[in-house]
């Protein structure tokens, strides 16, 4: 089997940002755009109008929603604590650091298992209301209890109790974890954990909806830099500045229009004509030929952002190991990113990928062998046999990567009937496990690899649609979650990926670059760990 130790990488207008270092809250060591003078020349803030790859289909921030939803509820809700940046080729990337946000002070106890928040004095809503202890438990309690689906990551960090987080005062949350992790910064600091009004969702609650899901499904009382004035589900979504957010020179624009634009093509002419200055989700040929255009710039990130190939590991053939690392050795990695990607991608290099903390270097590097992909189906004694590879209709760039796809194990003795499915039709039946083999894709928030690997492979994990297990790799993860030192984390994790590699129940075919296409003179992109745009810091001249 060819594997090779390789580090390859493609980056327009920015270069690769390896994220280490102890997790801090720290005052200056890192960069953060709060000051949107420096990105506008000290003129006036002006409104942007941009257009992701989805439409805004829900406002709360614990609950499932679009990708567009997601960079949306970013900015209705304010975190205790926010991730600092980097600034790379004048995109903010964000680091393993962090400062206070809604918190004034954020101390840890000896053993980093208790964590007491202090608030910033004179905290409101935007409906004026104060923000205090009792909302911050409360969202927290909802997060834990409530409709959404964060619950999961609850246990990751120790919490698995309600009264695991106590308002001591008005102003002084204290939060008990069963273990110190670093990931419990991490995740304080992402926007499912925000801070919610408790008021509203007290005046809004019923006896069938005890968290007031319906309202914060579609309503705002915002703690985030933005409010919404104006949302209408099937055209566009408005958020001008929160004018009781507590720190309002951190935006630096005058409001955010998002219009929902369902075909990429149309979004791609409106950014040529000027009607929209930021456009995400273009097909990549045609950001390959924005890059030319006058009057625009292509920014195109490292991601963490995982495709992969995923398999029922518990359904013929491929419950035989064997079988999987002859697929993963016959793919045809280089031309997924040159030919399905448009180089806006880096080739695969595990579910631990290289650039984020605890990847293993030794392994996970992917190259196209077919004679010893041959070799490893006839030392195995496997027969030549169908199958079906399922993904879903929208993805444009799965349809192309599956006909790739298809070539290359028919080398190997293969046939593979390409199967697109509506979304819905691929999501029920990968939840039920139906699929023996697809293609899918995986951000672990928080740039954690417990939290990656956890939640692609981890025993009975929602996202483990090929329904693996291993108990010794389920140990090994847990103890991961639980380890605070950095070497430890290292070995631990080293283990856990030398395990995925061998048994291979995913393949991990590569990473799809963070890209956008921007109108000349809009600055301050900023990616955090959830991946997702910042559009408080997002300026124009």
């Amino acid at each position: 089997m060819s594997f090779s130790r390789r580090r390859r990488s493609r980056l327009l207008l920015s270069s690769a940002l390896v994220l280490t270092g102890a997790l801090a809250i720290t005052a200056c060591s890192a960069s953060n755009p709060s000051d949107p003078s420096s990105s506008t020349d000290g003129g006036d803030k002006k409104p942007l109008v941009i257009s992701l790859d989805s439409s805004v289909d829900i406002l709360d921030p614990q609950q499932y929603r679009s990708r567009a939803a997601m960079v949306t509820t970013a900015s209705l809700v304010e975190q205790l604590i926010e991730q600092k940046y980097d600034t790379v080729d004048g995109t903010q990337v964000g680091t393993d650091e962090f400062e206070n946000a809604l918190a004034e002070s954020y101390e840890y106890s000896d053993d980093r298992t208790v964590l007491t928040i202090t608030l910033k004095d004179d905290l409101t809503f935007t409906d004026g209301s104060p923000l205090t202890a009792d909302d911050v438990v409360w969202s927290m309690v909802r997060g834990l209890e409530g409709p959404g689906y964060i619950k999961v990551l609850y246990p990751m960090v120790g919490l698995t109790s309600a009264d695991q987080f106590v308002a001591l005062d008005e102003k002084t949350v204290q939060i008990t974890a069963e273990f110190a992790t670093p990931l419990l910064d991490k995740m304080l600091a992402m926007q499912p954990f925000g801070i919610l009004s408790k008021t509203s969702g007290d005046e809004h609650k019923s006896d069938d909806d005890p968290w007031a899901a319906e309202w914060f499904r579609e309503n705002d009382n915002s703690s985030g830099p933005y409010t919404v004035t104006a949302y209408d589900p099937t055209t566009s979504i408005t958020l001008a500045p929160n004018p009781n957010y507590y720190d309002p020179d951190r935006i630096a624009n005058a409001g955010i229009t998002i219009q929902f634009v369902s075909d990429p093509a149309q979004r791609a002419l409106l950014l040529q004509s000027g009607e929209i200055d930021l456009a995400q989700g273009l097909p990549l040929d045609q950001v390959k030929e924005l890059e030319s255009v006058d009057g625009l710039h292509v920014v195109s990130e490292e991601s963490h952002l995982l495709q992969y190939m995923g398999f029922n590991v518990n359904t013929a053939p491929f419950d035989d190991p064997e079988v999987r690392r002859a697929v993963a050795t016959a793919l045809p990695y280089d031309t997924f990113v040159s030919d399905v990607m448009y180089g806006y991608a880096r080739t695969a290099s595990g579910v631990v990928p290289e650039g984020m903390v605890t990847h293993d270097d030794a392994i996970n590097n992917f190259e196209q062998d077919l004679a010893a992909a041959q070799k490893i189906l006839d030392d195995a004694g496997v027969e030549p046999f169908s199958t079906t590879l399922s993904f879903k209709q929208s993805s444009a760039v799965e349809s192309r990567a599956a006909v790739f796809i298809q070539s290359a194990l028919k080398e190997i003795g293969i046939t593979v009937d390409v199967r697109p499915l509506p979304d819905a039709e691929f999501t029920q039946r990968a939840n039920a496990r139906e699929l023996p083999m697809f293609l899918n894709s995986f951000l672990g928030w928080g740039n954690d690899p417990f939290y990656v690997m956890s939640g692609l492979l981890g025993t009975g994990s929602g996202n483990n649609f090929g329904d693996y297990g291993n108990a010794t790799l389920d140990e090994l993860l847990q103890t991961g979650f639980q380890t605070d030192d950095a070497a430890d984390r290292d070995d631990i994790s080293s283990q856990a990926q030398h395990i995925i590699f061998d048994e291979m129940p995913i393949i991990p075919v590569w990473n799809p670059n963070w890209t956008f296409v921007v109108r000349d003179g809009v600055t301050g992109l900023t990616k955090d760990n959830t991946e997702q745009l910042r559009l408080q810091y997002l300026a124009k001249q």
